[in-house]
This record gives C-alpha cells, structure tokens and sequence, in this order.
C-alpha cells in the first residue's frame, strides 16, 4: 500500500513540473504580446506624427516580429531526434545486463553489444556510453535530457525558456530567434 502513494506522489510531481515547466514560455508569449501592444499601438499608431513614418516602422516591426514569431515556436515544437532503435538492448540483453553483478562483466557485455554498432565516443574510463534511464548505447553526441526523460541525439541544452532541448535541427531555429528578440527589445 505504501509503494502505491510514493507511486502517485511521484506521478503527481512528475506532472506538476510538465505543467510548471511551460511558466517560462507563457512568460515569454505574455512579454511578446506586451510589445507588440506598446510598439504598434502606443508608440506607433498614438506617438508618431508622420504616416510615412508609421508606416516603415510597422512595416520593420512586422517583419521582424513574425520571424521572430516563427522560429521561436519552430524551436520549441521540433520534435527532439531519438536513437535509432538499433541503440536500445533488446529485452534479453537487458535482462541479462541487469541481472549481471560484476560491473567488469557488464562493460564487456556493453562493448560486445556495441561493436556492431557505429559508436567511437567512449567514456573517460575507456567505456562504452551507456544510459541507465533509456537502456541504450549512446551513440556519439547523444545525450540525455533529464527534464524530457528521453536521449537526445546531437543535444546541447535544455531551454528552459522554450522548455525543449537544444540540438542539431532546433539550432538553427534557436539561433534565429535569438537576434530577432535582440533587435526587437532595442526598438
């Protein structure tokens, strides 16, 4: 009976956090929808005098705006790269894994299962990349990200301002919408 309650506490943590975890990104939108409200409505339409001159900033705004606007949900709704399946132990070499004491024994076990396997990144012991969460042979550049449970391939970070991990084909997206919310906040 008590496993069950540490069991759905656990669940219940696990789920405030999902939920806790997008704040950042609501932050983000709110503080977004602010500008757009303060520089198009306030300072364009009400403070500039000149319709020619509404005119090009609104024109500069929008652009820049919907770049921004693009590549920031862009990132955050790329989905992450997996390993592919070839990485994960089948059930019997898990089981095997597992239940092997020896923790010599269970590094040859790894680099047996990994010699088929296109790995070159060791650890600094010398041993092959292993993630105990994901029962899977790490390829190279393969990292696991604790707050999306889940391993990553070509993983930078965690951004807890989009609340997705940084890799190889949300980088560039990243990127770009790094610059657009730079020059937007020196508007």
């Amino acid at each position: 009976m008590r496993r069950g309650w540490k069991m759905a506490l656990s669940g219940g943590l696990r789920c405030c956090r999902r939920v806790l975890s997008w704040v950042p990104v609501l932050v983000i939108v709110l503080v977004v929808l602010w500008s757009y409200y303060a520089y198009v409505f306030e300072l364009c339409l009400v403070t500039v005098l000149s319709p020619a001159e509404k005119v090009i900033y609104l024109i500069l705004y929008h652009a820049i705006f919907v770049f921004f606007t693009w590549t920031y949900w862009k990132s955050i709704f790329t989905l992450p790269q997996q390993p592919n399946q070839k990485f994960h132990l089948s059930y019997t070499d898990k089981e095997r894994y597992e239940n092997e004491e020896r923790p010599e024994v269970q590094k040859q076990m790894l680099v047996d299962m990994a010699k088929k396997l296109p790995v070159y990144t060791r650890t600094g012991s010398g041993a092959v990349r292993f993630c105990d969460r994901c029962h899977l042979i790490k390829p190279d550049r393969c990292h696991h990200c604790s707050v999306c449970a889940m391993c990553v391939l070509k993983m930078d970070h965690h951004c807890p301002w989009g609340n997705y991990p940084v890799f190889a084909l949300s980088s560039m997206s990243f990127f770009f919408s790094l610059w657009p919310a730079c020059f937007l906040s020196a508007l």
